[in-house]
């Protein structure tokens, strides 16, 4: 990604806080605060979902689809959607949220793009079809394989013999939380109302949940952040 998490936390939040100080007219303190609360959804679903499950669909899909079994293709296919989704609502929800607090509004057809709506006009079966496209494109660069990207799905209903392989990647599959992250993606995608529909009317405790998701953003990427050399 060009622009990481890391970029958006240190050096986007910075100048757009910066801008917002010095633009005149300062936009409306209503317009601020809902672009506040959408930056920090868009942040925490960038920290909390789209890295941890595209970082267990990298352990699967670069490990060769000789150490596939049923569960661990399943696993990594799972986190290839979930994270394709939250990719696009979260960059959604950043520039709706910088647009915020800038004081410009960002085009309803951009947002309607970025959270996939404008392609799906609320139609689950069009939203499931369009993640399993992107899906596909997605295990592609994983695996810059077409040979590889049909082998993994063929895995998900006809996986290999087990081989010591197949165990030990489904060790590694199932270890470090990566059930509990999958879990909590298809929570997320079944559950969480539109972001855009959340922070229409604030209210104090939609502003913790915003800032806490936040908070918890930012301290995943403190403990995941390399050592200083």
């Amino acid at each position: 990604m060009l622009i990481s998490l890391h970029h958006l936390l240190f050096v986007l939040l910075p100048l757009a806080l910066a801008v917002r100080v010095c633009v005149k007219p300062r936009p409306a303190l209503l317009d601020v605060a809902q672009g506040v609360m959408r930056f920090c959804l868009g942040f925490g679903k960038g920290a909390l979902l789209v890295a941890p499950l595209w970082d267990l669909a990298a352990v699967v899909f670069r490990g060769g689809p000789e150490s596939l079994g049923t569960s661990v293709a399943w696993m990594g296919f799972l986190g290839l959607l979930l994270s394709s989704y939250f990719a696009f609502t979260a960059v959604g929800d950043v520039l709706a949220g910088l647009g915020g607090m800038l004081g410009f509004k960002v085009p309803e057809p951009v947002q309607e793009a970025l959270t996939l709506r404008r392609f799906t006009r609320g139609n689950w079966l069009r939203l499931i079809l369009l993640l399993l496209g992107l899906t596909v494109v997605a295990a592609l660069v994983q695996t810059w394989s077409f040979g590889n990207t049909w082998l993994h799905l063929k895995a998900l209903f006809a996986p290999p013999p087990r081989t010591v392989a197949t165990l030990i990647q489904q060790a590694r599959v199932r270890t470090d939380f990566h059930v509990l992250t999958i879990v909590a993606g298809l929570v997320c995608f079944i559950a969480l109302p539109h972001s855009r529909d959340f922070v229409r009317e604030p209210a104090p405790w939609k502003a913790t949940i915003c800032l806490l998701l936040f908070t918890f953003a930012v301290a995943m990427l403190w403990t995941h952040a390399a050592p200083m050399s």
